[in-house]
């Protein structure tokens, strides 16, 4: 393009490494230029030269419509590092076809960085559904080689969607480290119940009995003094705004560790995947808190397993499409903006920086090694905790399953 031709203003991102000019449209705010080319808004201090010529002038401007600069011949985005915000860009990728041409389920984005060069090549690989369950099957294996002994019995949590039939084959592929599982479902929850004939279906289809904790006993776990509301309206009533994922992560836990002492085995187990727990651990952090334990975490005298850590829920999807897509039907929505923000940020990394959340769950993981979390028995509560819960939160958490005698 000419300089002659060129629509004004020119809006250039400047950098140690040279400049990129931006092709803007109409009725375009700067943000979303910014946003369309992928630059993060906070790492530019943006600069306007008159188009009459003169100094250029920083400015806030980032709700401001291109086309309105009248006034401007350039706006200079100047990064505020030296470093070169296009290296990672996704524009640009080859892509691998499946190995089963026509049965393609999914897709997933890889890079391959070459610090030598400094420079990185990006792959779409398809996937078909036999791919899909191969990739997982071998992250299957290589954590529970490393974690479970041979011939250990396991208590697993299953629900009736696509990643429990996942988690599922994997365990089933282990030819050489066989292993007894334990499969459980807990009902009381409308989205739970649904999946019942799913995972009892399921389970059949591995030669597996499917152990069914049904409301009452679920009741019992957490010593509710009567029945009369049911779990999800006591919850609401005490703890209005959050999301109920909260007291059912808790809720999987205790049944399974409750059917494990019954078994006699230390093994429990949750298909908690690559961005779920990434997602805990994100928060902790950011909270102040050591990363917890993953794949393994030691809780009491039991040990809770993670095999589906480093496993991406895309391709999770892809093993059997049929059972995601049943289960995502099934789903209610989630208000906690906590939950909200954390998947949020996991999945803006995971989509942007390809291979990275791997990288980032193993290095959570080391951390957890050398920082172990100790969880204590609470009598009160009647529940291992990681920390003193506050008077506050337990008073309300208490008030809940009305046990209010808090002397």
């Amino acid at each position: 393009m000419s300089p002659a031709s060129r629509r004004l203003p020119v809006v250039s991102v400047v950098t140690a490494h040279g400049r990129q000019e931006l092709d803007w449209r109409d009725d375009e705010r700067l943000f979303d230029l910014l946003n369309r080319y992928g630059v993060p808004w906070s790492a530019v201090s943006i600069y306007v030269v008159p188009r009459s010529g003169g100094e250029a002038v920083i400015q806030p401007c980032l709700d401001r419509v291109l086309s309105g600069f009248g006034e401007a011949g350039e706006i200079l985005l100047y990064f505020n590092r030296n470093v070169n915000p296009f290296i990672f860009a996704l524009r640009q990728f080859k892509t691998i076809p499946s190995s089963g041409p026509g049965q393609e389920a999914v897709e997933y984005l890889y890079q391959k960085l070459d610090n030598a060069s400094s420079s990185t090549e990006v792959y779409l690989k398809k996937l078909s559904p036999e791919e899909c369950r191969e990739i997982i099957s071998e992250r299957v294996a290589e954590m529970v080689r490393t974690t479970i002994p041979k011939g250990a019995h396991v208590v697993i949590g299953v629900s009736g969607g696509g990643d429990s039939n996942a988690l599922l084959h994997g365990f089933s592929q282990l030819r050489d480290h066989p292993v007894t599982l334990h499969p459980l479902i807990i009902k009381g929850i409308p989205d739970w119940d649904k999946g019942v004939p799913r995972a009892r279906a399921l389970c059949e289809s591995y030669g597996l009995s499917l152990f069914i904790i049904e409301e009452p006993q679920v009741n019992e776990l957490l010593g509710l003094a009567d029945s009369r509301l049911s779990l999800i309206d006591r919850f609401e009533r005490e703890f209005e705004g959050d999301d109920f994922e909260f007291l059912g992560t808790l809720l999987i836990r205790l049944a399974l560790s409750a059917r494990a002492r019954k078994i006699g085995t230390p093994f429990i187990c949750t298909g908690l995947n690559l961005e779920d727990l990434l997602s805990e651990n994100l928060f902790r952090v950011s909270s102040g808190l050591a990363p917890a334990a993953v794949p393994a975490r030691q809780i009491g005298d039991l040990t809770l397993l993670f095999p589906l850590w480093l496993c991406p829920k895309r391709i999770l999807d892809g093993c059997f499409p049929k059972f995601s897509l049943e289960n995502y039907e099934a789903r209610y929505p989630c208000y906690s903006l906590g939950r909200n923000l954390y998947y949020s940020l996991i999945y803006a990394i995971q989509s942007q920086f390809p291979g990275f959340t791997e990288q980032l769950a193993r290095g959570f993981s080391e951390l957890s090694l050398a920082n172990p979390v100790t969880y204590t028995f609470d009598e009160q509560l009647g529940f291992h905790v990681e920390r003193f819960v506050p008077f506050p939160l337990r008073q309300r958490f208490l008030r809940m399953l009305s046990r209010t005698n808090l002397a």
